[in-house]
């Protein structure tokens, strides 16, 4: 290229930089004091959550995390540890993703290496349908349909305070799964798809049958899966609506899944409307509720970057 045009490019260029610098964009004008006010939001809840809680890290300790004992008292502040809820929430969340690990890998494979086309442009919008229904309709389902069904099978004999209504760990955990699946099917199935059709087509070229092509790809996206699950489980550990109707809202440690329990959002779902007439009773559920958003803040977060470098790998960049 020619000097005197090096020169009049750069002159453009130099142009265009200063009438962007002297006439803002209107749309940033519009986005940037939204992104502002989200984070302003974000930063809010934490100080509340954070300055709200002091009151029982203060008192309670390490103990808070290392104990069951919930003893609520008008008169004089209670004792308000959450060991059992928290475990609560873990067996529930590990429950509720293994399944929905399970049902995602079901039909991502189904869709892509057994449904004709016609059945899978009917599958694929109606597992967005589903994932998009309230989650109190879940929730009334699974205390009007599923518990029914988990206190006649006779699973609640099986331990020490099984629940007589069917409300149970396992229940939730159940139906927190089913309500998930679609989610973690998003996330396999947008991995599968992004494996290169130049491997899909040697695999044809192959001879190789439905389930040896599908055994291939997950082993190629086994990182999805992964990150299926750890979505999943961020996804369940914060549900309220549901957990608080199939989980039986006892404080019970989760030793067998068909006893009633309590995860930290059926605790703070139940108790947080009358925290006001118990000393120190809002405090703690403010604390319980920092913890539950640190568990499922980390678990989301390493899901996302799981399912971002299992993609990558998949299309054959560099995680």
């Amino acid at each position: 290229m020619k000097p005197d045009l090096l020169r009049a490019s750069g002159s453009r260029r130099n142009a265009l930089a200063t009438h962007m610098r002297a006439k803002p964009d209107p749309l940033l004008l519009i986005l940037a004091p939204s992104a502002i006010a989200l984070l302003a939001i974000s930063a809010a809840i934490a100080a509340v959550l954070v300055t709200g809680s002091l009151d029982t890290w203060i008192h309670e300790g390490p103990g808070f995390l290392a104990s069951s004992e919930w003893s609520p008292s008008e008169e004089r502040r209670g004792t308000y540890r959450v060991l059992a809820p928290l475990a609560g929430t873990l067996v529930v969340a590990g429950i509720a993703s293994a399944i929905a690990a399970y049902l995602a890998v079901a039909v991502a494979v189904y869709l892509h290496e057994y449904a004709p086309r016609r059945v899978r442009e009917v599958v694929e919008p109606s597992l967005y349908s589903i994932a998009a229904l309230p989650t109190v309709v879940f929730g009334m389902w699974g205390l009007s349909t599923v518990a029914p069904l988990v206190r006649q099978s006779g699973l609640a004999s099986l331990c020490a305070r099984g629940s007589p209504t069917g409300q149970s760990f396992f229940t939730a955990g159940l139906v927190v799964g089913l309500m998930i699946a679609p989610y973690a099917a998003a996330v396999v199935s947008e991995a599968y798809r992004a494996v290169p059709f130049t491997y899909v087509e040697a695999l044809y070229s192959l001879g190789a049958k439905g389930f040896e092509r599908a055994r291939v790809i997950l082993g190629m996206v086994k990182g999805s899966l992964l990150a299926a699950a750890v979505l999943s489980f961020g996804r369940a550990a914060g549900e309220t609506t549901v957990v608080t109707l199939t989980v039986g809202n006892a404080v019970n440690m989760p030793f067998c899944l068909f006893e009633p329990g309590h995860t930290v959002s059926s605790l703070i779902a139940s108790q947080f409307g009358n925290a006001y007439l118990y000393p120190g009773m809002e405090s703690a559920l403010l604390a319980a509720a920092l913890v539950m958003v640190l568990v499922s803040s980390a678990s989301t977060t390493l899901g996302l970057k799981l399912a971002r470098a299992a993609i990558k790998r998949a299309r054959g960049g560099e995680a």
